[in-house]
């Protein structure tokens, strides 16, 4: 009886040796899950790589430079840059337009995002600007009509936009413009826009519709303005602050 009595005390106790290594394995198990789930989020940090600080412009330009396809540049914001011709569309206003003698002054500019995705290789960066004003001394604005020619009129405009654009350069932006897309991020949806009269106070009855549509929904307008324009003022201020590849950028090509 005595034996039997020791032996189920032996049995118990080792009953809870091997419960209690179970749940320390358990335990130990949980707790490696847990290290390796909040190791996830800085494992997705490893994802990037960030080769400047966004105020250091002299890293940036040095990085573009390295690829042997540009020669870096500056330039200072409240400078006027001249460009002879800029190309766009309004689709929701049924029209197209051709800009001739452009002024375009950056004012508040700043790198906001430069990084590279290591899964993608892409480099991204963004541009942020307080103002980009672009003053046009010859609107050539065509107008389409169903079934019959555009209307065409040609007069001054001058847009001052608020909004940040952001460039996506594969081969982490080794290999300069080729390939690289630009999304455009506008910020003020109702910007200081003026035209000039022969389109704002025209006597012809399609020029007058289409200017009161455009009043009527100016931040639609200004969108697509920008959607338009945002690959012309990404690809002028790269070349203009940060390094130039020589490529005349017009709206006629996709950058």
């Amino acid at each position: 009886m005595e034996t039997k009595l020791l032996f189920l005390l032996l049995l118990a106790c080792v009953a809870y040796t091997v419960g209690q290594d179970s749940s320390d394995s358990s335990d130990s198990s949980d707790s490696n899950d847990n290290s390796s789930s909040s190791g996830s989020g800085s494992g997705e940090d490893n994802d990037y790589s960030y080769p400047c600080s966004l105020d250091d412009l002299d890293c940036i330009r040095d990085y573009f430079a390295q690829s042997g396809m540009c020669t870096k540049v500056s330039h200072q914001d409240g400078k006027s840059i001249q460009r002879p011709k800029l190309v766009g569309f309004l689709p929701s206003f049924n029209s197209s337009y051709t800009c001739l003698d452009n002024t375009i002054t950056f004012d508040g500019s700043k790198i906001e995002s430069f990084y590279v995705n290591k899964r993608s290789n892409n480099l991204v960066m963004t541009i942020y600007f307080d103002g980009c004003s672009v003053y046009t001394e010859r609107l050539q604005l065509a107008i389409h009509v169903r079934g019959r020619e555009n209307v065409l009129v040609e007069d001054y405009v001058n847009i001052t936009y608020t909004a940040a654009l952001t460039g996506i350069f594969p081969k982490a932006g080794l290999n300069g413009l080729i390939g690289a897309a630009v999304s455009s991020y506008n910020i003020n949806p109702s910007p200081p826009l003026e035209l000039g009269a022969k389109i704002s106070e025209s006597s012809n009855e399609v020029v007058s519709n289409w200017y009161n549509a455009l009043e009527n929904d100016i931040s639609t307008g200004v969108n697509e303005l920008l959607l338009t324009e945002g690959p012309f003022l990404y690809s002028l201020y790269i070349q203009t602050y940060i390094c130039n590849y020589g490529v005349e950028h017009t709206g006629d090509l996709i950058l």
